[in-house]
């Protein structure tokens, strides 16, 4: 079998802290590092968030007075896997002077951390990096006005923090009061916190993923696992599908009447950067029998450019309606990290997809984007002797006024983030494929979260070999789950 990826693999050791980090260039790092760097890496370090606040606010102090090195302090005290925590903080805190320094690939780290996705965490609270990454977001307004709000509902509140600015600081003071909490088994305590939240414009992706921890959902963390091996992450995958669809599939079903289906297959592309997608007319073809066969609307789009990917997205009331009950929009390309590849090589982010698709016109409508794309250049491995040949799929900022229009909302992804995605030259993507054959197979009986779970379980069997790599495997993604209840496609006709 010949497959192909759309991404190359990545070659940073998942240990790389051990090779470039030591004590003794520990004072260089400070001396690169703001007081508000050190504190944001002290807050991702910190293991016990319920009594942290006064040691923070000591070190510093002795900061302020003593121009102390409150890092190396900190980590003589809990020097605890202290080499791999600081890298990733150091990443997620963007600082690429140190890291250039210390003779890193930004990329290559990028891509090891994942340090703008709050899913995910190799040796950090994953709470905490997305409780800093709400800090990153906030502007100087936004964090005085939301200051303003938990003073209210504090009839106390600490004095030192009368003139400090750090909100990671004042978060800690929020944990030793239990105004919000950190638990040390990995349960949390945010409603307080997410009642403010949840006024603020610009903030909605924000508020879901901090929302999803009060809800106890699972979320990816990969702390002390292999970055290239799938197999090592499965069982978390499949933890995290439970906990995901179990919140959808326990209520009623609905039974869908009718649909549109909305494919973008990108095929060839302008420059020289990324090889045409042979292959993609089969997933377009099967995508369009599938849905054809479940009496969906169905239109094609092929070698859009970024422009036209999001105008296509943001007139899809205008240009088709909206009474519909579902809309699938399929997107088949090259992909990078966050995003796809349009036709004129440019990046297009699934942020911005979402935004574009979810309008007001469309709140009361089941939206469901399904891409097969790389989302990164690792390579998922299986320890498996039997190969067969493969190939991948690799090398906005929109306002809304209302939550509603997220509602009712799922994007299911052919790979994880960081990861690349498989496709055949002639039969298509493995994604793609299984996906239609376990919704055609179904018909009538399954319904879509478990077409799901299905295609997940499906796709991590397969194996092949790519580039001279024996083993290379695959897992699926469901990225985003807003979806208020499961759903059931329209009555499915075998012959057409």
């Amino acid at each position: 079998m010949s497959l192909l990826i759309d991404a190359k693999p990545s070659v940073l050791s998942s240990n790389v802290s051990e090779d470039v980090l030591n004590k003794d260039i520990l004072w260089k790092i400070e001396n690169d590092l703001s007081i508000d760097e050190k504190i944001s890496i002290l807050f991702l370090m910190i293991t016990d968030y319920q009594h942290s606040f006064r040691e923070i606010c000591d070190l510093l102090q002795n900061y302020k007075n003593h121009k102390v090195y409150i890092l190396t302090e900190f980590i003589n005290k809990y020097p605890e896997n202290w080499k791999s925590k600081l890298l990733e903080s150091i990443c997620i805190i963007q600082n690429r002077q140190i890291i250039r320094k210390l003779g890193i690939s930004f990329e290559d780290l990028d891509l090891l951390y994942l340090p703008k996705n709050g899913s995910c965490s190799r040796y950090l609270n994953l709470i905490a990096k997305s409780l800093y990454l709400l800090c990153e977001a906030l502007s100087e307004d936004k964090i005085k006005l939301l200051l303003q709000y938990v003073r209210t509902d504090l009839t106390v509140y600490e004095e030192y923090l009368k003139d400090v600015d750090f909100l990671e600081l004042h978060m800690l003071y929020w944990m030793q009061v239990n105004y919000i909490s950190i638990y040390p088994d990995g349960k949390v305590k945010l409603e307080n916190l997410l009642k403010h939240l949840k006024i603020f414009k610009d903030l909605e992706h924000i508020y879901e993923d901090l929302k999803k921890y009060e809800n106890h959902q699972n979320v990816l963390d990969t702390q002390r696992t292999n970055s290239t091996s799938i197999s090592q992450i499965q069982t978390f995958s499949m933890r995290e599908e439970e906990s995901v669809l179990s919140d959808v599939e326990g209520e009623d079903i609905r039974k869908l009447n009718n649909g549109l289906c909305i494919i973008i297959s990108q095929m060839r592309f302008s420059g020289q950067q990324f090889e045409t997608r042979f292959g993609t007319v089969a997933d377009r073809m099967k995508l369009s029998e599938t849905f054809q066969r479940f009496g969906f609307t169905i239109e094609v789009f092929n070698d859009l450019t970024k422009d036209e990917i999001l105008t296509t997205l943001e007139n899809i009331p205008k240009d088709f309606g909206t009474d519909y009950d579902c809309i699938f929009v399929c997107i088949l390309s090259h992909g990078c990290k966050g995003g796809i590849i349009s036709a004129d090589e440019k990046e297009v982010s699934i942020e911005a997809i979402e935004h574009k698709f979810c309008c007001i016109k469309l709140k009361d409508v089941i939206k469901v984007v399904i891409i097969q794309a790389c989302q990164g250049k690792m390579t998922g491995q299986i320890n498996d002797d039997e190969v067969s040949h493969l190939v991948t799929d690799g090398p906005l900022n929109c306002e809304v006024s209302s939550i509603l229009p997220y509602k009712n909302f799922c994007i299911f992804m052919s790979t994880m983030q960081g990861f690349i995605s498989v496709r055949h030259k002639e039969e298509g993507s493995w994604f793609i494929q299984e996906f239609c054959n376990i919704l055609q197979n179904g018909g009538n009986k399954i319904t879509f979260l478990k077409a799901i779970r299905k295609t997940i379980q499906s796709v991590m069997k397969k194996k092949g070999k790519l580039n001279g790599t024996n083993s290379i495997a695959q897992l699926p993604e469901l990225k985003t789950c807003r979806l208020l209840m499961d759903f059931q496609l329209p009555d499915y006709r075998a012959n057409i």
